[in-house]
């Protein structure tokens, strides 16, 4: 008798590869990328598919890999985990990260802090305030979105604007990442 498989197939794809993240996760990604405030899908009827495309600790933590694995794949939402800490961190972008040394507008992007990744409800998300400074690309850099910087590896948030362009939501301003992950958003 073959074994069952607990996990029905429209679900498996939603975790290939994710190690920072769990099916829960993804269904708060997908409300907050389609603006649900009140309400969230459940796992079941997740519009999107998240497909791995970089793990710095696997691909490496230069902004070289983050660019040759991420440019030109549309919609991603990068996940990354604090050192020494159960916080999670990340943003969407619906745009693409290809650029030269450009911000690129949009209104739908967002940021988001897990203080416990492993419990949903410490989240926090903040949309985009000023929508023409929503996501920076510039090969020598890795996720640029509004006041959230990642340099290999070298990250920091500019706390020092009275949080204009991301709402605050108590991201830390100086901070070690331990991994970070990127996924391809692809409605299904």
């Amino acid at each position: 008798m073959k074994p069952k498989d607990n996990l029905t197939p429209s679900r498996k794809p939603n975790l290939k590869g994710a190690t920072l993240i769990e099916s829960n996760h993804m269904s708060i990604f997908a409300s907050w990328i389609d603006k649900m405030d009140s309400s969230h899908y459940n796992r079941k009827n997740i519009p999107y598919d998240f497909k791995l495309l970089y793990r710095s600790s696997q691909d490496g933590y230069d902004t070289k890999s983050f660019h040759e694995n991420c440019d030109n794949k549309g919609a991603t939402i990068w996940i990354a985990k604090i050192k020494n800490s159960t916080q999670l961190i990340g943003g969407y972008n619906p745009l693409d990260w290809k650029g030269n040394r450009n911000w690129k507008t949009t209104a739908d992007s967002f940021l988001f802090n897990f203080t416990n990744g492993r419990d949903i409800s410490t989240a926090k998300r903040s949309y985009v305030s000023i929508h023409s400074v929503a996501v920076f690309c510039d090969p020598r850099y890795g996720p640029v979105m509004g006041n959230l910087f990642c340099e290999n590896n070298v990250w920091f948030y500019n706390n020092d604007d009275s949080g204009n362009r991301y709402p605050k939501i108590g991201i830390p301003a100086n901070f070690e990442v331990e991994d970070y992950e990127v996924f391809q958003v692809v409605k299904k």
